[in-house]
């Protein structure tokens, strides 16, 4: 019991090591006493640390890399360490990663970004003529060539001039040179710790590398290549001619997928997108992360896509970037190309035994085309999406240091102090830190894995194990090759699998045939027996059994549009606590053990603790979480409206200063309550629901509600709704 007393201590209060590290885009004029204010008051919305992002808008009489800038870097993480931050460091000046902002060029102009190209005979020639190192790989019957050579690429920077097709725009390096890969972690990593070497291992934790692409932005059509590497492909089976199929639009990807027909051509562009990929990990990859581990410090960031695997393995957290509304509250999260990337992530870390794994989350991810409309809503919704399937360390995108001029417009919304939320910022976080707390040192009760291979992860074929509430996760072959198989169990770092669903194919299904026997399952349908029991289907519900520190748990989340009521039962359950993570409450619900009543409004999750109801004893009665809500919204009336706020009041009286008030009001978008002039609560989506049992005194009372718009309102005069509805 006592084990179960200090595990719930620890997710009500975890420790600073929980913390979101948001990106901090430093994109204006060095200010001390703005620097200092801003992460001071970071520390008191409960963010202790930030990852140090450069971005557009530094003034260029602070060059990246220069003293200018390094004096600022410094001051930001003394302050930081004064705060008992943690810093992330960036290293780019702005991304892809690799480049240096363009110092790697212009240190060596030829570790320019270099690919493939067919171009017409006398461009060909042209491109001969000018370049000393480029080359023909292959001539076609119609007289075009495949040409090997400069490709143009660029990064965006951190100056105003310097973004996609702007003339400012640094050159990309060729990060498949490892000589030029070389020269950019002499003039970044070894620069930043020539500069912050006390802080490295105690403030400074892990270097930040984003995106990294062999070709930069802009190159147009052209492919990336390594010098010699036609040896390589040829060797392996393919043919250089038929890389012709890379400039082909046909519809449909051959990377990886063995459910496309293996022509020749789809084996050539197979192999060669494996031999860069590869070539990308150990000229790129693994050169950052031994510099990283040679100094104390951790490789975070991630690589191009969501369904990159081989690529994770290098990072000492491996991560995802969650962006642009690729995966929505409206689409539900299932079954699109990126809704595999948090899982990935995770169960990656899990089977490489690495405590944390990492997700740059709420990126560019606006409603209807219209910057800085994303609400706290879906915030809440994203963290839900990413937490329970296994992330745990948040860095949110992004606070903005600067919103002054364009600097608005750079990738919004920002997502913390320049927000309507950010005076409840401290929800925010708090909830993030339980999550990462609880996903942390911990074990799932997933008892199958789901084969997948770089660039080739399921997704549609698994929605109906989340439907059904059935655990899984991802288990890579590469990962696979180094699992052992004991007592009918695929066994790797503490996770063992009774079945390993495999859909990618018939290679797969002979690679691992004599390892995995009658483990192996070809579909999901003989998997559809999930070890809890509902009422009547609930598609919107996903769940998680955890142990931590000998404690078993199961955590519950509503991801659909509707609430969730049902009855469920789990096995071996007994004397249930409940946490509500995110007010941050414990209680327990008489009656309950095996069965018990789960309810859930759209992004609400539920922690249930075994044999926790002894330390869950706050709300006994749990009045306050099954208590009516009595609709009052027709109640209120309407006593001031601004631009972007509104006020609401209903006069009330009590008979009795403990009598139980509670009620919820339907509107758009966050509600503060106050209660005879008190803040009481806020309400941020959904159905607001307010309780005020405590906080009323005998005879009249006032309640008063201030509903704030969205900050598109503000930033971008949206027009969008805001105010108590019918």
């Amino acid at each position: 019991m006592e084990t179960q007393e200090k595990l719930l201590k620890e997710v009500l209060q975890p420790d600073m090591e929980f913390t979101p590290i948001p990106f901090w885009f430093f994109n204006d004029a060095f200010d001390e006493e703005k620097v200092k204010n801003q992460l001071t008051d970071y520390v008191e919305k409960g963010v202790n640390g930030l990852v140090l992002h450069p971005r557009i808008g530094v003034p260029v009489e602070m060059p990246y890399l220069s003293e200018e800038y390094f004096r600022a870097v410094r001051f930001i993480v003394k302050t930081a360490a004064e705060l008992k931050m943690k810093v992330v460091l960036y290293d780019e000046g702005m991304y892809p990663s690799g480049s240096a902002h363009g110092m790697v060029v212009r240190a060596n102009p030829e570790y320019a970004s270099k690919g493939i190209i067919i171009l017409d005979a006398d461009k060909a020639r042209e491109k001969l003529d000018a370049e000393e190192s480029a080359q023909v790989l292959a001539e076609f019957a119609d007289g075009r060539k495949l040409v090997y050579g400069f490709a143009g690429g660029t990064i965006r920077g951190i100056h105003f001039g310097e973004d996609d097709g702007q003339p400012g725009a640094p050159k990309a390096a060729d990060i498949l040179n490892p000589d030029a890969v070389d020269e950019f972690i002499r003039l970044t990593h070894d620069r930043y710790y020539e500069e912050l070497k006390e802080y490295f291992g105690t403030t400074v934790i892990a270097f930040f590398t984003d995106e990294p692409s062999a070709m930069g932005r802009g190159s147009g059509r052209y492919r990336a290549w390594v010098k010699g590497m036609e040896k390589e492909l040829e060797a392996a089976g393919g043919r250089v001619e038929d890389l012709e199929a890379l400039f082909v639009k046909t519809g449909r990807s051959v990377a990886g997928r063995s459910d496309i027909e293996e022509t020749r051509e789809n084996v050539t562009v197979r192999l060669y997108r494996q031999l860069i990929k590869r070539k990308l990990r150990e000229i790129f990859y693994a050169r950052l992360s031994g510099w990283c581990e040679n100094h104390g410090i951790s490789l975070i960031g991630h690589p191009a896509e969501s369904n990159d695997i081989e690529e994770e393995l290098y990072f000492h957290i491996p991560g995802q970037d969650l962006i642009m509304r690729r995966v929505a509250p409206e689409t539900g999260g299932l079954r699109e190309f990126d809704s595999v990337q948090a899982k990935l992530a995770a169960d990656i870390a899990r089977h490489l035994g690495r405590r944390r794994n990492a997700n740059e989350c709420f990126g560019v991810c606006y409603r209807d085309k219209i910057p800085w409309y994303m609400t706290a809503g879906d915030m809440k919704w994203y963290i839900d999406w990413l937490g329970l399937r296994g992330v745990n360390f948040f860095i949110p995108h992004a606070f903005y240091y600067s919103v002054e001029g364009e600097r608005k417009g750079e990738r919004p919304p920002d997502v913390g102090p320049n927000n309507i939320w950010w005076r409840h910022y401290r929800r925010f976080s708090d909830y993030m830190k339980r999550l990462s707390y609880l996903m942390t040192d911990s074990a799932n009760g997933a008892e199958i894995a789901v084969l997948c291979d770089n660039n080739n992860v399921p997704y549609e074929e698994v929605a109906c194990l989340y439907e059904n509430q059935v655990e899984f996760n991802y288990l890579p072959a590469a990962l696979l090759e180094q699992a052992q198989v004991r007592d009918g169990r695929v066994c790797l770092e503490g996770c063992a699998y009774t079945k390993v669903l495999n859909v990618l194919g018939q290679r797969y299904t002979d690679r691992f045939a004599d390892k995995l026997g009658d483990i192996m399952a070809g579909d999901t349908q003989s998997l559809l027996c999930p070890e809890i029991r509902l009422e009547q289907p609930c598609p919107g519900l996903r769940k998680i059994r955890l142990e931590k520190q000998g404690v078993h748990m199961y955590l519950f989340g509503n991801e659909g549009s509707e609430p969730i009521l049902t009855r469920i039962t789990v096995p071996g359950m007994t004397n249930p606590g409940f946490v509500d993570l995110w007010r941050g409450r414990a209680y327990t619900v008489e009656g309950a053990g095996e069965s018990f009543d789960l309810s859930l409004q759209p992004s609400e999750t539920l922690l249930v603790i075994k044999d926790g109801a002894e330390f869950c004893a706050e709300g006994r009665a749990a009045d306050w979480y099954r208590g009516e809500y009595p609709d009052w919204t027709k109640r209120f009336t309407c006593t001031e409206r601004n631009e972007n706020s509104a006020e609401y009041v209903l006069k009330i009286h009590a008979g009795d200063a403990a009598e139980a008030v509670r009620f919820l009001v339907r509107g758009e978008e966050m509600v503060e309550c106050f209660c005879n002039g008190s803040f009481a609560d806020v309400s941020f989506w959904g159905e607001h629901r307010f309780d005020l049992t405590g906080l009323m005194k005998q005879g009249e009372n006032e309640i008063r509600l201030v509903v704030t718009g969205n900050a598109a309102n503000i930033y971008e005069n949206a027009g969008i709704a805001f105010g108590l509805t019918e």
